[in-house]
């Protein structure tokens, strides 16, 4: 059997994820050495790691995808169990409780839970009912979203738990008969982001020194926000009410923006309440870094040092000022990109972005390629999943994203975040090699 398998691989499927895995490990090694010489030794971790996931990884290619979509039901329980009980158990780590350990290695569950998600999402979106019953589909799609979303954003973490929006977001709008309900999403989260983006202006505003406006501090309080998406939410109400007894041109013209624009400020509101003043601090450094010098904007400035100072060809591997005397904070999680860019330059950010993206155009063809649903569904979620940690990852090294704390596929020192990409990366093996099959 495998070697049929393998007869239909893609070996740069492979090469791919074991080259930013290497260069991955050459760089938890170098963030690791200490001011004396000697290593901190999270290279070892990552290696046990590395190599617990490659037993994974082939236990993933053995069986055939269709299968392991079958059984997600069982994988998805199992994973919101786990969630639980990272809220029950798990340690409290500048204030987010994400972990629990095991044997002595730490487990977060909201990582391999991704692949969970992925794959009993992309079992319902592909044996859903017809486009009769479209609202129930997006009402059951979003459930399965829903409950893992919110456990996340219990512990709290903002950053993980957008990574499943936007893997449902994805899914849904190739999954779904009717993709009006996942435009409608998008319009809403653009009018909430807007809000909310205009709020942290005024903060900022606020913070190098202007005097307060009471108008607008009034305006978006708590419940003045809640207020404005209430009343908007029930004119929505009342007017489609009116619009089913009795169908008016106007109505159904200004019907969807006052929908959309209650929704956007339920959001805003959300935010005001849930945010903590460090998340807002965090929005703030996007967009000036220079306003908490010594605080929120520490890292980013350090961050952004770190790339410019590479040049184009680096400082030399192991020879990175900002890594080697300790300036810059999760040089080897977060900011592993930026240690990257002072070491080797533009010329080694280009090859790992280059990897990236080759890895992304093998999972269009991956798709395109597919024989059944669930196949294109699972790679639309792992191709999601990828993209967007690659993306704000990167962004978060550049200074022009809010520092969320997610990890860069394959290269970040992260035990269960490594495990869960190399899940992604053998079930898109899975797929290929078996496009014959179904």
């Amino acid at each position: 059997m495998w070697k049929r398998l393998f007869r239909n691989v893609d070996w740069f499927l492979v090469l791919i994820p074991l080259l930013l895995t290497c260069i991955g490990i050459l760089f938890i090694y170098s963030t690791g050495i200490t001011a004396t010489g000697e290593n901190t030794g999270k290279y070892l971790r990552q290696l046990i790691w590395v190599g617990i996931s490659l037993l994974v990884f082939l236990v993933i290619l053995w069986v055939d995808y269709y299968r392991w979509v079958e059984l997600s039901s069982y994988f998805y329980i199992l994973g919101i169990l786990l969630l639980i009980l990272t809220l029950l158990v798990g340690k409290n780590i500048r204030g987010s409780r994400s972990w629990f350990g095991i044997g002595g290695l730490g487990i977060q569950a909201s990582e391999v839970m991704k692949i969970f998600y992925i794959l009993f999402l992309a079992k319902y979106l592909a044996n859903a009912p017809v486009i009769e019953k479209r609202v129930q589909v997006f009402l059951v799609s979003s459930f399965i979203a829903v409950i893992p979303i919110g456990l996340i954003l219990l512990q709290p973490d903002l950053g993980t738990s957008l990574v499943y929006i936007l893997i449902f977001l994805a899914m849904g709008y190739v999954g779904m008969v009717d993709t009006r309900f996942i435009r409608y999403l998008l319009i809403v989260g653009l009018v909430g982001s807007v809000v909310i983006l205009l709020i942290a202006l005024y903060k900022y505003y606020l913070e190098v020194g202007n005097p307060p406006l009471p108008l607008i501090d009034m305006l978006i309080d708590f419940k003045t926000l809640f207020s404005i998406a209430l009343a908007l939410l029930l004119y929505s109400l009342f007017t489609a009410i009116i619009d089913f007894f009795n169908p008016v041109d106007w109505i159904k013209k200004i019907l969807p923006f006052s929908i959309f624009s209650g929704m956007g400020f339920l959001m805003a509101a959300g935010a005001v309440k849930v945010l903590k003043s460090y998340q807002w601090k965090r929005i703030l450094v996007m967009i000036n870094p220079e306003f908490d010098k010594a605080g929120a904007g520490y890292n980013v400035i350090q961050s952004r040092i770190a790339i410019g100072s590479g040049g184009l060809f680096g400082k030399g591997l192991f020879r990175g000022t900002q890594n080697q005397l300790g300036f810059l904070p999760e040089k080897d999680t977060d900011f592993i990109f930026s240690i990257i860019c002072e070491e080797l330059g533009l010329i080694g950010a280009l090859l790992v972005l280059g990897l990236f993206f080759l890895y992304f155009s093998y999972m269009f063809a991956i798709i395109k390629e597919a024989k059944d649903k669930e196949g294109t569904l699972v790679t639309i979620g792992i191709f999601t999943m990828f993209a967007s940690h690659v993306i704000i990852n990167t962004g978060m090294a550049l200074g022009i994203l809010p520092a969320t704390g997610l990890p860069l596929p394959f290269i970040s020192y992260g035990g269960s975040a490594y495990l869960a990409f190399a899940m992604g990366a053998a079930l898109l093996i899975n797929i290929h090699s078996r496009r014959f099959v179904h």
